[in-house]
């Protein structure tokens, strides 16, 4: 097969996958996919933008991550894959937001501050009472695992979703003897990221 029918091939399938996702999101949107070097890009156009890119672009990360797995999965071979939607850049994802002047919180923070206290609440009362805990460690087990066999793979950092400090211990020690991974806490607050990146990067 040509390079030229490669690429409409592996075109055909991540516009079908994300397709898929979307309408099972109950989202709309265009894609145009480009190569990029030994990657593919693929700009999505939608009026639900807000809620593809999500909190701190939590969502669109989440979104690129299962792809990748998707195509993965049927391909080891499978270029990376990255998304963007209205020029929403890796860099601005995670621009953090300055305080006011005075001292005094941005709307963003107070909003964030906010949401994290109930959050925090229902986390320690799920693992006081034993709820779930036991299958919570395997399927952050299993987070970590996988993520790490992307960042190897791939050999760019992964960043895992905000989480108590309970959950991001399972993470680092899952993780502390792999000699090709190292994991870090990223944040402020009670729920930080990991993130998951090659040691000697």
């Amino acid at each position: 097969m040509s390079e030229n029918g490669k690429f409409e091939e592996q075109q055909e399938k991540i516009v079908k996958t994300l397709a898929t996702m979307f309408d099972y999101l109950g989202l709309t949107g265009t894609f145009r996919v480009e190569e990029k070097g030994t990657k593919i890009a693929v700009k999505i156009a939608s009026e639900d933008a807000g809620r593809i890119i999500g909190r701190k672009g939590q969502t669109l990360d989440s979104l690129q991550l299962l792809l990748n797995r998707i195509m993965f999965k049927e391909n080891e071979e499978f270029p990376h894959v990255l998304l963007d939607i209205d020029g929403y850049a890796k860099g601005e994802r995670e621009a953090r937001v300055p305080r006011a002047e005075g001292g005094e919180e941005s709307g963003e923070e107070s909003e964030e501050r906010h949401e994290r206290q109930p959050r925090e609440r229902r986390e320690r009362r799920r693992f006081r009472d034993g709820e779930g805990e036991r299958s919570s460690a395997e399927q952050l087990e299993k987070q970590a695992l996988d993520a790490a066999k992307e960042v190897k793979r791939w050999g760019e950092a992964v960043k895992l979703p905000e989480m108590n400090a309970h959950d991001r211990r399972i993470i680092h020690v899952t993780l502390q003897n792999d000699p090709d991974i190292v994991t870090e806490s990223e944040g402020e607050g009670a729920f930080k990221k990991v993130v998951i990146s090659l040691k000697n990067a």
